[in-house]
């Protein structure tokens, strides 16, 4: 094993951990043990992995967000139901449906475009 290959197999062991709090740090070292081994044709799959895994991650974030809103915006409704007009729940739970409606929607419409 030459240096270069020594030097991307302890770059690699050292980033395997890092998939969770630094991934640009696992891919560079995936892509730099490729090179040091002459498997250049490993890297465009190292890549889309690469833009595979922040794709899914940002779009967690993003239906974790629109959930999240959705929660808030039933709380806020039955707390409003409840001074205003405590026996009366239609108005609320359309408003509810609605919503929950509205949210599995766009989910449906960001997975189709993603």
């Amino acid at each position: 094993m030459n240096k270069e290959q020594k030097k991307a197999v302890e770059d690699l062991v050292l980033d395997l951990d890092e998939l969770e709090n630094k991934p640009n740090r696992l891919f560079y070292a995936l892509e730099e043990f490729a090179f040091a081994f002459n498997k250049d044709n490993a890297v465009p799959s190292i890549r889309e992995a690469q833009d595979m895994y922040y794709k899914h991650y940002n779009e967690g974030e993003m239906y974790g967000e629109l959930y999240g809103s959705l929660r808030r915006f039933k709380i806020e409704e039955w707390d409003r139901q409840i001074r205003r007009n405590p026996e009366d729940l239609s108005e609320t739970q359309d408003r509810i449906y609605g919503a929950e409606d509205f949210i599995k929607t766009h989910i449906r419409n960001l997975t189709e475009i993603l």
